[in-house]
C-alpha cells in the first residue's frame, strides 16, 4: 500500500486459476506466492466453481487480501466473465445476458474477461471474445490480459524468444479494445483493469515443454491498483467490499510493473478546491486542470471521449480543459504501454 495524496493505493493481481480448475498450484500455495511477490490484493476465478470459496479459504494472508470468485462461460466456451461475490455459480446453460443480470442483481462484481481475442494460431488454444454487448449490468472489462495479449503475439517464428523473455514481450491493450472501454464509459461508469490470467501451465514448445507465466512472473507484470479514502479494513467483509466498491467506482489504473514501479502515480482533475480523482465527478469551470504525476519521465497522452487530445513527455502533467466529457491518460516507456488511468468525468 502506498499513501499518495491523502489516497491509499493498493496494488494487486486480478484474474488467476488454482488446482480447483486449470492452474497448478493450490489456493495456499497461490496466497503464499502473492504475498512474496509483494501483492496487496488477490482475485482468484477459478473456471465455474467455488469450491475455495467454499472451503473457507477466503481471508487476509498476511498483509494480502484474497478474494475468491469464478470465471463463467457459456456453452460455446465464449463470453467469460469474471463473478465476485454471487451466492453460487449460475447454471451453466445461461445466455450471457442472464448471467450478467443475474449477477447485477445479486449485488455481485462483474467484469468481462479478454473481451477482444482474435489469435487463430494455436489449435488448442482458441479465442474467447467477448460478443454479446447487448448484456446490461457488467461492471467493467479486463482491457489488457496478460495471457492473452502474448497468445496473440506467439507466431511460429518468435515462439522461443518470447518464451524466454514473456514479460519484454508485453506492448500495451490493444486500440481496438481501449476504444470499446471507451465508449462504454460515456454511457456510464465501466472500470478497466489489467488481468493476469495466471495458470503457470507447461506449454510444448518445438522440443521443449516451457512453463511459460510461472505465477511469481505474472505478478511481476501486470497490475491493477484501486484507490481508497480509507486502509483496507482488519477484518476480511470489510476490506473485501472496500476492493469491490474501489472497482465498481472506477477508482483505478493498471500498468505493466516491466516497465517501472507505479508508486506515486495520481491523476486528477482540480478547480479551486475542488479536486476529482481517478473515478470521479467534476463541474467545468473557467481555471479546471488536468494533472498528473508520474514516477519517472514518460510519454503521456491524454484521452477525451476516446480520442487522443494532447501528448507531452515528462513526469508531471498541467493542462488546461474547457470542454465536458471522459478525460483518461496514458504512459507510454518507448513504445511499451506502461500506466493506463480510469476516466475522470467533467460534467457542464
Amino acid at each position: 500500500m502506498i499513501e499518495v495524496a491523502g489516497k491509499y493505493h493498493y496494488s494487486g493481481a486480478i484474474h488467476m486459476h488454482t488446482t480447483e480448475s486449470d492452474g497448478t498450484v493450490s489456493l495456499e500455495q497461490l496466497a503464499a506466492i502473492g504475498q512474496e511477490s509483494g501483492l496487496d490484493f488477490m482475485m482468484v476465478t477459478d473456471h465455474m466453481n467455488l469450491n475455495n470459496r467454499a472451503a473457507g479459504k477466503e481471508g487476509i494472508y498476511g498483509k494480502t487480501l484474497v478474494v475468491i470468485g469464478y470465471e463463467h462461460n457459456d456453452t460455446a466456451d465464449i463470453h467469460h466473465y469474471l463473478i465476485f461475490g454471487s451466492p453460487s455459480v449460475y447454471p451453466h446453460t445461461m445466455t450471457p445476458k442472464e448471467y450478467v443480470a443475474a449477477a447485477a442483481k445479486d449485488g455481485a462484481l462483474g467484469i468481462i474477461a479478454h473481451p477482444d481475442e482474435i489469435r487463430n494460431r494455436m489449435r488448442n488454444y482458441p479465442p474467447y471474445p467477448w460478443k454479446d454487448w447487448d448484456a446490461v449490468g457488467f461492471n467493467g472489462i479486463e482491457i489488457w490480459n496478460q495471457m492473452s495479449e502474448w497468445m496473440e503475439r506467439l507466431t511460429p517464428y518468435n515462439k522461443l524468444v518470447m518464451a524466454f523473455s514473456p514479460r519484454k514481450s508485453m506492448v500495451a491493450p490493444t486500440d481496438r479494445v481501449r476504444a470499446k472501454w471507451d465508449e462504454l464509459s460515456l454511457d456510464g461508469k465501466c472500470v478497466g483493469i489489467a488481468a493476469v490470467d495466471a495458470h503457470a501451465f507447461p506449454i510444448p514448445l518445438g522440443p521443449f515443454i516451457v512453463r511459460i507465466f510461472p505465477y511469481k512472473v505474472h505478478f511481476k507484470s501486470l497490475r491493477s491498483t484501486i484507490i481508497l479514502d480509507q486502509p483496507f479494513a482488519g477484518d476480511f467483509a470489510t476490506a473485501s467490499a472496500q476492493l469491490y466498491d474501489g472497482l465498481r467506482n472506477c477508482r483505478a489504473y493498471c500498468a505493466n510493473l516491466r516497465w517501472g514501479e507505479t508508486d506515486g502515480f495520481d491523476f486528477w482533475a482540480q478547480s479551486g478546491t475542488a479536486r476529482a480523482g481517478m473515478g470521479e465527478s467534476i463541474r467545468l469551470t473557467p481555471d479546471l486542470r488536468l494533472h498528473a504525476l508520474l514516477p519517472a519521465k514518460a510519454r503521456m497522452v491524454v484521452v477525451h471521449n476516446g480520442l487522443p487530445m494532447h501528448e507531452q513527455t515528462g513526469r508531471d502533467l498541467n493542462l488546461p480543459i474547457s470542454k465536458p466529457g471522459i478525460y483518461r491518460i496514458e504512459a507510454w516507456r518507448g513504445r511499451r504501454g506502461w500506466i493506463f488511468a480510469n476516466h475522470i468525468r467533467v460534467n457542464q
